[in-house]
């Protein structure tokens, strides 16, 4: 009897450490996180609310038939309670393994992420309907989901053209990602104007037509002006293109090109949505020619020249 007890009392533990674990990856980023940096007043009130919060792990204990566990082994309310307690327990006497928890549960995630990425190269990596601009033999790719009126997306943007002008082996690859569309029309029309310019002119009239609408659009909007259709008709006409729009703005393009346009569009909104991308800029680094997981970079938001540089150069193999 004394040894069933034992083992019993053992094997309720170790749930307990694998409940903890689990505890971990979700506690990390949020108050678990904390308990490095409180003092000691505060770690007392921390320790409570996190002794009491474990303690609806009891609903997780009732899934405990999922952990491996000796057959016949039947868990009690005291059981269960016993396997709250020491879970929250060792999260406050181990804060160092949550930190690691957390990091490594952080870690998985980026990887299935970068994964991802790799996964879907052909369509990222697509040189047909997607503008592109750099040499066709470029070693390293930098594609970017953007908005022409995204604020973050605008301050990247001589960013990016730095890293283009001093990287001459790499491609960027732009991929209109259109989700201010519902609060200003140039967000769709720069990206119909931008594909329509790369379809018929190429990749040296786009580039220069996205980065003078980025700049104007950007100066606009540091200025808390409004960018309106006929601004980027002014700037369609002075760049020599006097079949896109009119002077008001209101396109001169048929309804069946600016459908094939949207269909575009509307194929990057369904990829970005794909790899979870829900906001501008992303920027994604990678080697063309042979991608893999540990030489290609996401990043969120607007990096510094320093950081593009850094991916670069990682997706070279350096």
């Amino acid at each position: 009897m004394e040894n069933k007890q034992s083992t019993k009392k053992q094997t309720l533990i170790h749930i307990a450490l694998v409940l903890g674990g689990f505890v971990a990856g979700s506690v990390i980023w949020g108050a678990g996180s904390n308990i490095m940096n409180s003092n000691d007043a505060s770690n007392e009130a921390a320790n409570k609310q996190h002794i009491e919060r474990a303690n609806s792990i009891n609903a997780l204990a009732q899934t405990a038939n999922q952990v491996n566990k000796p057959a016949g082994l039947v868990l009690t309310e005291q059981d269960k309670e016993l396997i709250g307690k020491t879970a929250a327990q060792y999260l406050i006497d181990h804060p160092e393994n949550l930190v690691e928890a957390g990091k490594r549960l952080e870690a998985n995630r980026d990887g299935e992420k970068t994964s991802d990425v790799v996964n879907t190269k052909d369509v990222l990596l697509e040189t047909k309907f997607t503008p592109n601009y750099g040499p066709d033999n470029a070693d390293v790719a930098v594609i970017e989901f953007f908005d022409y009126m995204c604020h973050f997306c605008q301050q990247s943007s001589p960013v990016l053209e730095k890293a283009i002008a001093e990287n001459k082996n790499v491609r960027t690859f732009f991929k209109d990602f259109t989700i201010f569309a519902d609060r200003t029309p140039i967000s769709g029309m720069g990206a119909k104007i931008g594909l329509y310019i790369f379809k018929k002119y190429g990749q040296e009239k786009y580039y220069e037509f996205h980065n003078k609408l980025m700049s104007e659009a950007g100066r606009a909007m540091k200025a808390r002006m409004d960018y309106t259709p006929a601004n980027l008709a002014e700037l369609v006409k002075g760049l020599g293109y006097k079949e896109i729009l009119d002077q008001q703005g209101n396109f001169l393009l048929t309804a069946e090109m600016r459908d094939q346009l949207q269909n575009i569009v509307d194929a990057n909104m369904m990829l970005a949505d794909k790899l979870n991308y829900s906001g501008t800029p992303v920027f994604i680094v990678m080697n063309i020619k042979n991608p893999q997981n540990k030489t290609t970079t996401i990043m969120p938001g607007a990096p510094d020249f320093y950081r593009l540089q850094q991916a670069i150069d990682k997706a070279k193999g350096n």
